[in-house]
Order: C-alpha cells, then sequence, then structure tokens
C-alpha cells in the first residue's frame, strides 16, 4: 500500500549546530518530513555545507512523492535518506537551461535552442554522503519512487559485479523483489535484453566492452532503453568515470574509455534522471568532467562558465578554495548533498618508526645502488648509441623510455623497502593491540603477486623458496634484466633529420652492446649482495600465521610459512575473500588485512550484529596513490550501527624521504574533501596537515628558490656538484644559466628518496625551512590559501549587509558583509625577539630610528615566475619581506645588542593594545559569479559576529568590495574613485576614457597598478604627476603609484583630466 511521503518546507533553512572547526551535526535544513525517523547513527556535515541551505523542494515533487507508509514508519529510510529522495525528486522535475544537440562523438552537447532536432536534457543530482549513510538505500529508494509512479525501467551501474548482492539487499529492503534487478551480463552483447520492467544492473567494465560482431553494450543498453527513457540512470561509485575527457598530466593526455562510456549513455538519454552516487566524487577538478548533468558548464548566461575547459581553468586558478565552493554552491542550488557518519569517537594517531642502525646501513647501501644503476644507465645509453657523445640523444623515445621505467621502479622500490622496514615496529603494535583486547585491520594497496610469480616462474622447481627471495630487490633486478638498454643504436636520416634506431646484424637479430651489457651485469650484482627485506604484507603474515590473520586481497597465490620456518604457496579462491571477511567478523580471527581488492563494499566494523564486536584498530599502512581508494578504505571500520568508533592509526618513519608519499596522498584528499564535502579537512579526515602536502604552489615556489641557490652554491646541506651527482637533476645549461624549465616537485622528492639518509633528512629540513618562509610570506600578504578558517578576534563586530546579486533559479542571495575585528596585539621582548630568530641580524633604520631583526643571508624566492632575492625582517609589530636591492640602497645598518634592545622596547611600549582590522565577506551562492570575483584574497572564513550567527564566506579587501559594487550596483565606474575600486578588483583592464586603461598586475612580486594606452608624449606629464615607469623585458611600461603615503584617486583624478588636454593638443 502506498501513501505519499508527506514533508513541509521550511521557509527559514534549520541551523545545524557545529561540533567542531570541521564538523557540524546534520538534520535536513529545509523540511520536516512527517513521520519519518533519525539515521540510526548520527549524521555529520563539513562547516562549509551546513553554513548554506538548499532550495525549498517544489509544491509538485511533494504531491508526486509516493512510497510504501511502513519505509517510513519502521526507519527503513532514515530522514536524512528520505531528503536526499525528495531533493533528487525535485531536481528530476527541472531541465538544464535551452536546448542542445550532440556531437557526432557523442561525448559533447551543443545549445542550439532553435533547432528544431535539438533536445532538452532533465538536470541530475549528485550525491556523496560517505561509509555508513546508505547510499545503495537511498538510490534503492529513488528507484522505487518512479517504479511506484509508472517508470518501472531503470539502470543501475556500479564498479563490480558481486556488488548486485548489495543492490538486491538494499532493493529487497523496501519490498522489491530480487528478480526485479537483472545483471546484463546475463546477455550476450549481440542479444536483445528481453526484460520488461526491471532495474538493468551494469559495471563499468561491461559498458565500455563490445561484442564479437562489434556490437557494443553501451547500444545494447540504449536499445532496451528506448528513445524516451525516463527512469533513473544510476551511477553508483561514480568516481568510476572519472578522466572521462581525460587530463591533462606531465605526460599528456589521459583518457578513459570507461568514463567516456558513462558519458556517452546519459548524453544519449535526455529524459533519463541522472543520479550520481560516489563518496569520493573526484580527485581532482578535471574528473568532474562526468557529471555533465549539473549545469556547471555550458552556452549561455544561466551558466556559470561557457565550457568544461573554462569551469576547471578557473578551479584550478582558485586552487583548493574555489574547489570547496563547488560543493557548496551545488547544494545551494538544490543538486547535491553530502553526509557523513559522526566521527565522536573516532581517534587518530600516528605510528612512526624509527629506522634502527642496521636498517640505516642497508638503506644507504641500496641509495648507492641505484647511483651506481643511475650512473651506469647512462653510460649504457651513450655506448648504445642512444646519447652522442656530448649527453645529447639521438633517440628521445628510447631514452624517456628507459629513464621513464627506471624512476618508476626507483620509486616502487624504496616504497616497498620503507614498508618493509616499517613492520617490525607495526607487528610489536598489533601484538599490544591484541593484548589489550583490540582487532586489528591493516590497508594496503601492494601486495607483491607479480614479484612471487615472476620468482617462480624462473625457479628450478626442486629449489627451495625464502625469504630472500621475495623482496622489493626483484622490482629493480627486473627493470635491469628487461628494460635496461643494452641494444646498439645506429644513426639514420630520415625527412632531414638524423635520429637513432636499433642495430640488427646480417640475421635480423637486435646487436647487443658488450659496454652496455657489462654496466648491467654490474649494476646487477650490486644489487643482489645487498640484504633482501620481505614485503610488510609477507611479514605480518609470518609473524601471526594464516590461521589468525584474514587476508582479504586480490591475489591468487600467495607464500605461507610452515611451523619448522619453511616457506610453501598457497593458492587463494575468490571466494576466499568472502569467508576470510566472515571468520574476522565472526571473531574466528583478530587480525585482517585488505587491499583495493576489499576496499569497496565490504565491512570490517564492530558491527552490532557481529561476534567480534571487538574496537578496531585500523593501521594505514600504504595508503598509495589514489586518494578515493584510501577514503573507501577508511570507511570498512567505520560504519553505521558500530559498538564502538575505530582507533585510526597512520603508519610513517622517520625517513624525510617519506614525505614524497605522505605529500600526494595529503594533496589529492586535500581536493577530494574541498570537492566531495566543501571542505578540504574532511577528505584526510583529520590525520593528514596541510604541511604534508609538499605538491602545493608555496612548495613549488620555494623549490624554485631551493635549486636556485644550490646552482649558486648558497645551499647549506649539499653542495651542486653532489646534488647533481646523487639525483642527476639538471639545473643548469651549458653556460651555467638556471634553466627555464626545472625539474618539477614530484620528480625531486623521488630522486631525495634515493638519497642516503643523512642527505636527505639534511636536505629535507633545509627544504622544509624554505616552505615555512614562503608559508609565512604568503600568510603575511593575506594569500595563503587554508580551506575554511574559523576567524577568531576579541571583537568582532557586523557593520554593514548588501545584498549584491540574486541567482534566479534557486533565489539565492550573495551578500557583502562587512565586519569590524578588535585584536589584543601581542609584543616580544627584545631578548625573546632576539633567541627566536638566531639566524637574524639586529639592525637599525638610521632614517627612522627603528630596530628590526633583519635575515643574516638573502633567499631566492619565485612569485609567478619572477625571482626576487629577499631578506625577512622581524619588527615589534610583525614581520616583512624586504628586497636585497632595497636594502642595500636603504638606512639600514647592523648595530649591537644593547642599542638594538633600548631601542626595540621603547617602540614595542609605544605600539597600542589593540588593533582594528575592517574587512569584508562574500557570502551565499558564488559559483555563478565566481569569474567577477577579485582574485588577490581567497581566504575563506568562519565568522560569528558579535550577537549574530555564524556565516562562512570569502574575504574581499575593501578595493574588492568596492569593485564588486561597482560591477553589480554601478552599472559603470564614472568617477576616479570607482575606477580605481573597480581596477583593485580585478585584472581585466578598466576603461579610464579616450584609449586609456588601468589594470591590476604583479611585478617583481608585488602588485601595480599599470597605465595602458600611453603614447611618448604623455610620459613626462605622467611622471610629473607622480607615476613612474620602468624598463621589463625591453618595453617601457608605466605605473601608477599606490599606497597608504599616495593619494592615487587624486592622482588618477588628474590623470583622466591631463588625458583630455593632451589629446586635445595633440589633436590641435
Amino acid at each position: 500500500m502506498s501513501l505519499s511521503a508527506s514533508f513541509t518546507s521550511l521557509d527559514i533553512p534549520r541551523d545545524n549546530t557545529p561540533i567542531s572547526d570541521i564538523y557540524a551535526r546534520y538534520r535536513p535544513q529545509r523540511i520536516e518530513i512527517a513521520g519519518a525517523q533519525g539515521h540510526p547513527t548520527p549524521l555529520v556535515e563539513s562547516i562549509a555545507m551546513a553554513s548554506v541551505a538548499p532550495p525549498m523542494p517544489s509544491n509538485t515533487a511533494n504531491a508526486e512523492l509516493r512510497l510504501p507508509a511502513r519505509l517510513i514508519e519502521e526507519g527503513h529510510l532514515s530522514e536524512a535518506q528520505l531528503e536526499t529522495i525528495i531533493m533528487a525528486h525535485d531536481a528530476h522535475g527541472r531541465d538544464l537551461p535551452g536546448r542542445f544537440t550532440i556531437d557526432d562523438d557523442q561525448t559533447k552537447l551543443s545549445r542550439a535552442d532553435d533547432d528544431p532536432d535539438a533536445r532538452a536534457y532533465r538536470l541530475g543530482y549528485f550525491l556523496g554522503d560517505g561509509t555508513g549513510c546508505g547510499k545503495g538505500r537511498e538510490c534503492a529508494g529513488l528507484i522505487l519512487v518512479n517504479w511506484l509512479a509508472g517508470r518501472r525501467k531503470a539502470i543501475w551501474v556500479s564498479k563490480s559485479a558481486t556488488l548486485i548482492e548489495d543492490a538486491i539487499r538494499d532493493w529487497t529492503d523496501l519490498g522489491g523483489s530480487p528478480a526485479d534487478i537483472q545483471p546484463l551480463s546475463k546477455w550476450k552483447p549481440d542479444q536483445p535484453i528481453p526484460m520488461g520492467d526491471g532495474i538493468l544492473f551494469v559495471t563499468y567494465a561491461t559498458l565500455r566492452s563490445a561484442g564479437k560482431c562489434g556490437t557494443t553494450r553501451l547500444s545494447q543498453i540504449l536499445d532496451w532503453m528506448g528513445e524516451d527513457f525516463d527512469g533513473v540512470l544510476a551511477f553508483d561509485e561514480a568516481h568510476a568515470m572519472q578522466n572521462a575527457a581525460g587530463s591533462e598530466q606531465g605526460r599528456g593526455v589521459k583518457p578513459s574509455q570507461q568514463g567516456l562510456a558513462g558519458l556517452r549513455l546519459q548524453l544519449a538519454a535526455p529524459c533519463a534522471r541522472v543520479f550520481y552516487i560516489s563518496a569520493t566524487g573526484a580527485t581532482s577538478v578535471h574528473n568532474l568532467a562526468y557529471a555533465a548533468r549539473l549545469g556547471l558548464w555550458g552556452q549561455g548566461p544561466e551558466y556559470p562558465f561557457p565550457s568544461r575547459e573554462s569551469f576547471v581553468s578557473a578551479m584550478e586558478a582558485g586552487g583548493v578554495a574555489a574547489m570547496e565552493v563547488v560543493a557548496r554552491d551545488l547544494k545551494t542550488l538544490g543538486l547535491y548533498t553530502a553526509r557523513a557518519l559522526s566521527f565522536d569517537g573516532v581517534e587518530y594517531d600516528v605510528l612512526e618508526h624509527a629506522l634502527t642502525p642496521a636498517q640505516i646501513e642497508i638503506y644507504d647501501a641500496y641509495a648507492g645502488a641505484f647511483r651506481t644503476i643511475h650512473h651506469n644507465l647512462e653510460a649504457a645509453l651513450t655506448a648504445t648509441g642512444v646519447n652522442d657523445a656530448s649527453g645529447e640523444t639521438n633517440a628521445s623515445a628510447a631514452r624517456a623510455s628507459a629513464k621513464s621505467r627506471f624512476e618508476s621502479t626507483k620509486q616502487r622500490f624504496f616504497n616497498h623497502l620503507l614498508m618493509g622496514m616499517k613492520a617490525p615496529s607495526i607487528i610489536h603494535a598489533i601484538k599490544d593491540d591484541l593484548a589489550a583486547g583490540k582487532a586489528c585491520v591493516i590497508q594496503v594497496v601492494s601486495t607483491g603477486e607479480s614479484l612471487l610469480k615472476r620468482r617462480l616462474e624462473t625457479m628450478d622447481p626442486e629449489d627451495e623458496l625464502v625469504e630472500g627471495a621475495l623482496t622489493p630487490r626483484d622490482y629493480v633486478l627486473g627493470y635491469l634484466e628487461q628494460a635496461f638498454p643494452i641494444y646498439a643504436q645506429k644513426l639514420v636520416e630520415i625527412d632531414g633529420n638524423m635520429v637513432a634506431e636499433p642495430l640488427r646484424d646480417e640475421t635480423g637479430a637486435l646487436v647487443v652492446s658488450r659496454e652496455a651489457l657489462a654496466l648491467r651485469d654490474a649494476a646487477m650484482m650490486e644489487l643482489m649482495t645487498l640484504a633482501p627485506i620481505p614485503s610488510a604484507l609477507d611479514q605480518i603474515l609470518w609473524a601471526f600465521g594464516d590461521e589468525a590473520v584474514a587476508e582479504v586481497t586480490g591475489r591468487s597465490i600467495r607464500p605461507l610459512k610452515a611451523e619448522d620456518g619453511h616457506l610453501f604457496i598457497e593458492k587463494r579462491f575468490a571466494s576466499n575473500n568472502s569467508s576470510e571477511t566472515q571468520a574476522f567478523m565472526d571473531g574466528e580471527k583478530d587480525i585482517l588485512i585488505f587491499s583495493d581488492a576489499g576496499g569497496t563494499g565490504r565491512s570490517y566494523h564492530a558491527a552490532q550484529t557481529a561476534k567480534n564486536q571487538k574496537r578496531r584498530r585500523h593501521y594505514l599502512l600504504e595508503p598509495g596513490w589514489r586518494a578515493d581508494a584510501a577514503i573507501q578504505g577508511l570507511g570498512r571500520t567505520h560504519r553505521s550501527a558500530q559498538v564502538s568508533a575505530p582507533f585510526f592509526r597512520v603508519c610513517t618513519s622517520d625517513v624525510h624521504g617519506e614525505k614524497r608519499f605522505t605529500s600526494t596522498i595529503a594533496k589529492r584528499l586535500d581536493q577530494l574533501g574541498a570537492l566531495t564535502k566543501g571542505q578540504r579537512e574532511t577528505g584526510s579526515q583529520g590525520m593528514f596537515r596541510e604541511e604534508d602536502n609538499l605538491e602545493s604552489p608555496i612548495a613549488r615556489a620555494a623549490l624554485r628558490g631551493y635549486f636556485a641557490d644550490l646552482a649558486a652554491g648558497r645551499a647549506e646541506a649539499m653542495s651542486f656538484e653532489s646534488f647533481t651527482d646523487w639525483t642527476a637533476l639538471r639545473l643548469i645549461d651549458k653556460d651555467g644559466v638556471l634553466l627555464e624549465e626545472l625539474p618539477p616537485i614530484q620528480r625531486f622528492l623521488n630522486r631525495v628518496l634515493a638519497l642516503p639518509i643523512h642527505m636527505q633528512n639534511a636536505l629535507f629540513a633545509e627544504f622544509m625551512r624554505r616552505i615555512a618562509d614562503q608559508t609565512e610570506r604568503a600568510r603575511a600578504a593575506g594569500t595563503l590559501d587554508l580551506g575554511v578558517e574559523t576567524l577568531r578576534g576579541e571583537k568582532i563586530e557586523q557593520v554593514s549587509t548588501e545584498d549584491l546579486w540574486t541567482c534566479p533559479k534557486s533565489g539565492a542571495v550573495t551578500r557583502i558583509i562587512g565586519l569590524k575585528v578588535t585584536d589584543p596585539v601581542h609584543v616580544l621582548g627584545a631578548e625573546e625577539a632576539i633567541s627566536r630568530n638566531p639566524d637574524k641580524l639586529p639592525m637599525v633604520n638610521r632614517a627612522s630610528g627603528r630596530a628590526a631583526l633583519i635575515s643574516a643571508r638573502p633567499m631566492q624566492m619565485y612569485d609567478e615566475d619572477i625571482v626576487t632575492l629577499m631578506r625577512k625582517a622581524v619588527r615589534p609589530n610583525g614581520s616583512s619581506y624586504l628586497e636585497e636591492t632595497r636594502l642595500e640602497s636603504s638606512a639600514w645598518e647592523e648595530i649591537g645588542k644593547p642599542e638594538f634592545s633600548r631601542l626595540w622596547d621603547a617602540e614595542a611600549a609605544s605600539l597600542p593594545k589593540t588593533t582594528t582590522t575592517k574587512l569584508y565577506l562574500l557570502t551565499g551562492l558564488l559559483l555563478p559569479i565566481w569569474k567577477d570575483i577579485p582574485t588577490t584574497n581567497e581566504r575563506i572564513y568562519r565568522v560569528t559576529p558579535d550577537g549574530a550567527t555564524a556565516m562562512i564566506g570569502r574575504t574581499l579587501s575593501e578595493e574588492g568590495a568596492a569593485a564588486l559594487r561597482a560591477r553589480f550596483l554601478v552599472s559603470n565606474p564614472q568617477t576616479p574613485q570607482e575606477m580605481l575600486t573597480a581596477a583593485l578588483g580585478t585584472t581585466a583592464p578598466v576603461n579610464l576614457g579616450r584609449g586609456l586603461t588601468l589594470t591590476r598586475r604583479r611585478v617583481a612580486g608585488e602588485m601595480r597598478l599599470e597605465l595602458g594606452g600611453v603614447d611618448r608624449g604623455m610620459i613626462d606629464g605622467l611622471k610629473a604627476l607622480g607615476c613612474f615607469t620602468e624598463i621589463i623585458a625591453f618595453q617601457l611600461r608605466v605605473f601608477l603609484p599606490h599606497g597608504d603615503r599616495v593619494d592615487t584617486v587624486d592622482i588618477l583624478a588628474r590623470i583622466v583630466g591631463l588625458e583630455t588636454a593632451m589629446t586635445s593638443e595633440q589633436a590641435a
């Protein structure tokens, strides 16, 4: 029996209470659902997402929504799950603006409102809930609503064939029949699907496949759907479609046939009710290409961006702060929701393994071996003719292939080596956990099965398998055997160019270079003499025995250790993973180790229904490179209806080069949290810090400066010669000039990982100091991108509110909020300032009589690829950076400590006790007007003004706020003040009239205002008014002065008048 699932829309959205700086308690903000029960486990939402509310659903959605009464009364669908169904159903009642035709490749839409063949496309909905929220149940509920409305065909696309069991469970729990869901694999690709009503279950792998006769699965599905299919098209684990349009990687575009197939299916069914489901929607903004039905881009003023490419470009330019806006604004538009299980009770810590002296000796020996291999590789490339005597390449493809495979092999090797070295500490910790009554779960990515199989293929059947034979060392030996260049090359002329190609003898066999072969054999010999380190997975399995360890991985064979210590091979089958999981959940085994094969769809938590209800200690031993898989893995032990929350433990070591691995995952988790939860900290669940991300713009700028100092001999950790000898990184050209294209930070981190421990620790310490300095400089300039920060102050007053823009579709309002923040001033005494800054000299400015601590040595800093020598200056009221050239020509000079202390303390005593800052906050819907928002400061703050409610917004300077007013509230800047504020708030040129423009630009690391359209006859007059000129890249450029000591508006007013007069004189 069905009835209307009645809900009441709330005119004033519910305010969900924050429980930390990251999360807020979750309840539906816009609707009250009659009779609905709360979720079995409390849910939370990121603070950023909680700061905005979705629009009220339409009355039509309320009238059409029908569900069996018992599903609501008995709590089979919780209040939060019902909200998703209601909001998705409402979104599906609307179309994307305009009508469209589809291109020949079936992957791109073009707007063609007047074309009679153009079609309207229904809006989609994105469900971004985390594990434990019941995404499968929500999907089944949405299908049921449409089923009861007469739309009895649906498609459920998922990651793997085994997940059909979960889909059937969720469907039958809501009263459906198991027979309603049928897998596409039941029929051959060239067969018509005879099923009438029903849910077609499709895997992404099947979706992209084709039959023997050339018939594609996609066409088979479309034939079954029919031309006007308007049922639910659900993409479960939608992140499997990432890279639908390719992404610009370091080595070119990376297309995804799987993503393209999903995109084609969406675009071929304009009326389909598209439902994206993923807790890990995209690790990069590039990977949102599959979400074509959310209206993020399209032709026409109704869309925020004209194309996918412009959307990606804008989001990348805005950094993670921009990605956070995407998730929040999609929720505001009623197209997205993302809740997560409450993290109450969840704990985190870091298990850091300190390498023993013996392990350091082994690590350093391997570093030396890789140095030998690298040198031998270069020599072999010359010996075979790939390189000429000068080091230039004759065969760029062969050289790139050899070096690329070597670097990836090296990276994989050191990852496995570090995991193996950490295993003793992890085993010891697991023993302590078991003794304390806990159950342990270990998350890995690699299983070493390919290495094991290769070893078994090369062994004599009568040989005994030993631990030393199963080590990461085999990866390198395999590279040396298979990919090290030993075949001679010859030069041939093709199209007037001399290129190298393999040399063959009279029988057609490849000719081996004896010199290169000797180099390879020498490298293999050196490697074979080094101590082997077994993989962490095997060490854990051998330490506790397979009778205590449940293994849920994809490997088909594994090495086990008998009681007498000898190794033997055991076969594994796909069914083993289910039985091993059950053994762990039943308490027969208290240790479970899983890889990606066990990272999706399985539960290892302390479930209320499980026999094993011991608290889970979840060891993140190997997060891997894929942020989405890492998050999926963490969700295996933290789920609904658990008796205790897990204790997460990140496993690392004191090897600084290991930051290579934590850096990449920290970066991707940042992006993932921003895109899918509206706030970056939710991606890593608090386990990784911002400083763990060494692939940020700040880190890249710091590295560029460090490279410059290395080349100039100013680095302290290593000499330039030693650095290039060990890393083989090329920083300068043959004339000794720093290269324009320097090695990217990923390559630098890879090479550092292969240095001896003492070298990499010293180098990393110096590099991290530079990052800290660059970060502090960005913080002082207000350009540091930290995500959602809580603005704190002794007193915060809301002094103004202005409605800037109202979205015609959702009614959401964008506002400028004026704030006045009062803070106490904390001033250091001279002695404490000196002790905190041992690398700085006490100095005085003889012109002003003020004291400062200034860096003893200059440091190279990069800002938008412009290099500047800078020194840091610490003063009683804060710190700043001085350009070396300005310091040399200034009145600063070194003084003794007594005089310095007297001057410093006197100034410190004269400073005010509080400081008041005025700032503006841009709140509400931002994405549609993103291109109009000034880009000088993209910090996002959560603020609770005195006597007001909390709000989240993007900060604006006074000039930026004025520029937005000029854009939206003033039709055209007319006065000099309006012209100035408009120029300061955007990078677009502001028309001053009669050919002159004013544009904000960054020059040598500082913001300037440049006058454009100036001819030679104007320059003397402009300089007389206070403008200044500078020759940059052989061009004379004119700048308008701007700052506290200059009346820029007055100069601009006179320039506009002067320009008119000049034009008149020239005409005469």
